[in-house]
């Protein structure tokens, strides 16, 4: 039994992963017929397939013309690149230290009231409320399920779109969600929490795997399924009298409509550099916000 290759070099990509040996080995041989530098990698019946980044179209296209001719099954979905990351959980310890820090300012009421999302303040100019609704919360139970949800689905996110792109993703979708909300309900609305970003992160996730699974199946039913498995989470989670429904839903439309663009656009998630950029326009947006009211 020969060993497995050495990891290639930072300019291959994956294009298959979860293949058995012998299929990876048979999917290299169609690709290096075809003039393409495969790659393989991996261990017991967890393979991958990596060729040039250039070349990722020329691959795809050479295997799926070699399953046409020989009636093959389909092919496990076209991989992108997910990591670990810890950065939902640090999203949640966020509004977590916003919460704590306005609770024990002593001036709870007072601060709810000048960054709530008030529907009639944002319409007359006071955006920074899109922003600094999304720290608000009426009470510790409404805390801990804004915080689970981002834990979950801003560590999701993340994995695929990195901890900086990721989170202004996140951010800019509840800032989307609230703002839309606004313009709907019109004056004497207002609402607080993170949820409309919470719903938001569903929507880019559920986009992200519509537009992964529709590159390699197309119009077919089980593309829509992470769609239809979003807007189900927003009908048990989001929808009962209690909640802001309307917010939720544009949070999780103003996600989905991000997530569509992101995933489309990009083959991978941006490098190191972007995403510390992106993380800190996040920080920028959130600082001016609150500072806004102070300093108008």
């Amino acid at each position: 039994m020969t060993p497995p290759e050495a990891s290639p070099p930072d300019t291959l990509v994956t294009i298959y992963d979860g293949l058995t040996r012998q299929r990876a080995g048979l999917f290299r041989l169609v690709l290096l017929s075809a003039g393409v530098d495969a790659h393989m990698a991996g261990s017991a019946n967890s393979w991958q397939i990596r060729v040039p980044a250039h070349a990722k179209s020329a691959a795809a296209a050479s295997i799926a013309a070699y399953l046409s001719e020989n009636e093959e099954p389909a092919l496990p979905l076209p991989a992108w690149p997910a990591f670990r990351t810890w950065a939902g959980i640090g999203m949640a310890l966020v509004i977590l230290a916003a919460h704590l820090a306005i609770h024990f300012s002593g001036q709870t009421a007072a601060l709810q009231r000048i960054y709530n999302a008030s529907a009639a303040n944002i319409l007359n100019g006071r955006l920074y409320r899109i922003v600094t609704a999304l720290f608000l919360h009426a009470d510790g139970l409404h805390l801990i399920g804004n915080m689970v949800g981002l834990a979950l689905f801003g560590t999701a996110v993340c994995s695929v779109a990195g901890f900086g792109a990721g989170s202004l993703m996140i951010l800019v979708s509840g800032m989307a969600g609230n703002l839309l909300n606004a313009i709907l309900l019109q004056s004497g609305h207002h609402s607080i929490g993170a949820s409309t970003a919470v719903f938001g992160a569903v929507g880019i996730i559920s986009a992200h795997l519509f537009s992964v699974k529709w590159q390699q199946f197309g119009h077919r039913l089980k593309t829509w399924l992470p769609l239809a498995s979003g807007l189900a989470l927003l009908a048990i989670l989001g929808a009962s009298i209690e909640t802001d429904v309307t917010a939720h839903l544009f949070g999780y439309l103003s996600g989905c409509i991000i997530g569509m663009v992101f995933t489309s656009a990009r083959e991978a998630s941006p490098g190191r550099k972007t995403q510390y950029i992106c993380l800190l326009a996040a920080v920028i947006i959130v600082l001016v916000s609150f500072l806004s009211a102070i300093f108008p």
